[in-house]
C-alpha cells in the first residue's frame, strides 16, 4: 500500500486536485485531496475497472497484432471535460486538464511501482 507521504508527494504534481490507492476489485485503500469519500470510492473503482477492461483489449491487441509488448497495462490517463485521471499500478492522481503535466504525473508515479 501506498505510504501517505507517495500521496502527498502525488499531490505536487500540477493540477493535482486528488491522490489514492485502490485493489484490483476497485476498493479504496487510501486517499487523500479535495474529493469526499463517496467520491474517492467512486473514483477507485473507475480506476480499477479502466485497468481491467485496458488489460483485456491490450491481450486482444496482442492476439490480434502478433506481436508481444502490450501487456500488461502498467498505466493509463482518462480525461474528460475539466479533470483527468493518471494511474500507473494501483495509485492515481486527479489533475485538472487546464494544469495538468502528464510527464510529471507519470514520473512521480513510476516511482510507486
Amino acid at each position: 500500500m501506498a505510504k501517505l507521504s507517495k500521496l502527498h508527494h502525488l499531490m505536487q504534481v500540477p493540477g493535482a486536485v486528488a491522490a489514492g490507492e485502490f485493489s484490483d476489485d476497485g476498493r479504496l485503500l487510501n486517499y487523500i485531496g479535495s474529493l469526499d469519500e463517496k467520491s474517492a470510492e467512486i473514483a477507485a473503482l473507475m480506476c480499477a475497472a479502466n485497468k481491467a477492461i485496458g488489460n483485456m483489449q491490450a491481450k486482444g491487441w496482442t492476439v490480434y497484432a502478433g506481436k508481444d509488448g502490450f501487456f500488461p497495462v502498467i498505466g493509463f490517463a482518462v480525461a474528460g471535460g475539466k479533470y483527468a485521471a493518471c494511474v500507473m499500478g494501483n495509485a492515481g492522481v486527479f489533475v485538472e486538464l487546464s494544469k495538468a503535466d502528464f510527464d510529471k504525473a507519470f514520473e512521480v508515479l513510476s516511482e510507486n511501482v
